[in-house]
């Protein structure tokens, strides 16, 4: 590999020849070069913070005087490289910046070639031209040799690190992975961690342990989550049964509403045809109590008529007391006229005979007028107490009548209100319908939210937690629910 790099650089053979001829008229010069050199670094503020005190820069200055005495004696063999791997390390390990080596050392090796250049003078034109300048050549190759393998080196050893610090990351991450949140990457001083990637590592592990307190506190809620969510599944079910009855028992209710509401609205009209039936009854006892009270003003003038025609059959009786009375004297008178008077005596007998039949039709007349006046009398009486009678039934009836109808108006009135009744309990069974329809979709749903609880629960369960220098980790089976710590 070094012979490699040497051919590519072409520093092989007569290169390496001509570095020692280089070398005889450089090597006198490296201690005010390197004074140059380290003047320049320490007055860098970035340079010079490389630097604690004056034995690293007496340190570092012979290191670097027997390198460059190294090339420029030409001895490019395995000691070389190793002071090139040696430098190549050290740059690494202190992240010397890559511009602040290349700027330094372009400025060292230019000094080193104007120096070179002053001695070869004149040797640069005629016959010794070709030689002084494969010796320029030679002398600027090695330097960008020494640039280019210092670079590499140090580039190998940020890629090793990087690799070593890349490892331990993807160990990490490889433990996250498997949910294992108690891991940390271990720092420089417990591991090979390179200290240059050591944030990286302090905010992975700050990130490892948010993330696992976070889990940890969402395991927890996860668990308390899914105990809600049980509860409020179990809710929404008894629910669902409480609607559903309740469902049940409205359609139930509203049938019998409006079997009541139906009854109401007959009896209502029922009532009014009994309001009707009434009034028609009180008009006809109106009416008859009218003829009664007719009946028993007739009753009083035949009896009034009675009374006279007992007066005149008295008259009748008189006349024919008095026509006796003249027919007696009639034959008294006849008598002594003897028979002179014989015909007038059988006249005179023939009118007291009629007189007596007057006297006694007359006595038969009023007997009857008495009995057809004593009946008139008492049918009065009859028909005033009936005229009564039928008078207070009006009165009873009117009263019955003001009773169905203010039950008439509170039967309409009744059914009004039920039909409003059996409407609302109609609404309130649709209402209740979509209720339960709304309680199912919320149960099917809270069903798939403790699906989804107990499937993020179950993944929780994979993890570990660190917990007071142990670590937790979350286990669910068969119903235990406890959190589980395992050192």
């Amino acid at each position: 590999m070094a012979r490699e790099q040497l051919e590519r650089f072409r520093l092989v053979d007569q290169a390496q020849e001509d570095l020692r001829s280089a070398g005889r008229m450089l090597i006198p010069d490296l201690d005010a070069v390197l004074e140059a050199f380290y003047r320049r670094a320490l007055a860098d503020p970035v340079a010079a913070a490389f630097f604690a005190d004056d034995s690293r820069v007496a340190h570092a200055r012979a290191a670097q005087k027997a390198h460059w005495t190294r090339l420029l004696s030409g001895d490019l063999g395995e000691a070389y490289f190793t002071s090139i791997e040696h430098i190549g390390r050290v740059h690494a390990a202190i992240d010397l910046p890559l511009e602040l080596f290349v700027s330094s050392y372009a400025l060292a090796s230019s000094d080193l070639l104007e120096r070179l250049l002053a001695k070869l003078g004149l040797r640069l034109v005629g016959p010794s031209a070709a030689r002084s300048r494969r010796i320029v050549s030679a002398v600027t190759r090695a330097f960008m040799l020494d640039i280019e393998q210092v670079t590499d080196v140090t580039f190998r050893v940020w890629g090793e690190e990087q690799k070593k610090a890349f490892d331990h990351l993807e160990a990490a991450i490889d433990e996250l992975a498997d949910g294992n949140l108690t891991h940390a990457v271990p720092g420089p001083g417990e591991s090979d961690f390179p200290a240059a990637y050591d944030d990286v590592r302090v905010k992975l592990n700050g990130a490892a342990r948010n993330l696992e307190a976070l889990f940890a506190r969402v395991a927890l809620s996860m668990e308390d989550l899914l105990n809600i969510v049980q509860t409020v599944s179990g809710s929404a079910d008894e629910l669902s049964r409480r609607t559903s009855s309740q469902a049940a028992s409205l359609e139930e209710t509203t049938a019998a509403m409006q079997m009541i509401n139906e009854s109401v609205r007959s009896t209502s009209e029922r009532t009014s045809e009994t309001r009707g039936i009434f009034d028609s009854a009180r008009r006809e006892m109106y009416e008859s109590s009218q003829v009664a009270g007719n009946a028993a003003d007739v009753m009083g003038e035949i009896k009034t008529s009675s009374e006279k025609i007992a007066q005149i059959i008295g008259l009748i009786d008189d006349i024919a007391f008095q026509t006796n009375l003249l027919a007696l004297n009639a034959g008294v008178e006849a008598a002594r006229a003897g028979e002179a008077g014989r015909g007038f005596a059988v006249v005179a007998g023939e009118v007291r005979s009629l007189a007596a039949n007057s006297s006694d039709a007359a006595r038969e007349i009023r007997a009857l007028i008495q009995s057809s006046s004593d009946q008139v009398k008492h049918g009065a009486v009859l028909v005033e107490n009936a005229r009564s009678s039928l008078e207070r039934v009006v009165s009873g009836f009117s009263s019955m009548f003001d009773v169905v109808s203010s039950i008439a108006e509170s039967s309409t009135e009744q059914s009004k209100g039920m039909q409003e009744i059996s409407q609302s309990i109609i609404e309130l069974d649709r209402i209740t319908q979509s209720n339960a329809s709304m309680v199912d979709q919320t149960s099917d749903a809270m069903d798939g939210i403790r699906r989804m609880a107990e499937d993020t629960r179950t993944q929780l369960g994979s993890l570990r937690f660190r917990q007071q220098g142990g670590s937790m980790e979350i286990g669910w089976g068969d119903g235990d629910e406890d959190l589980q710590r395992t050192g």
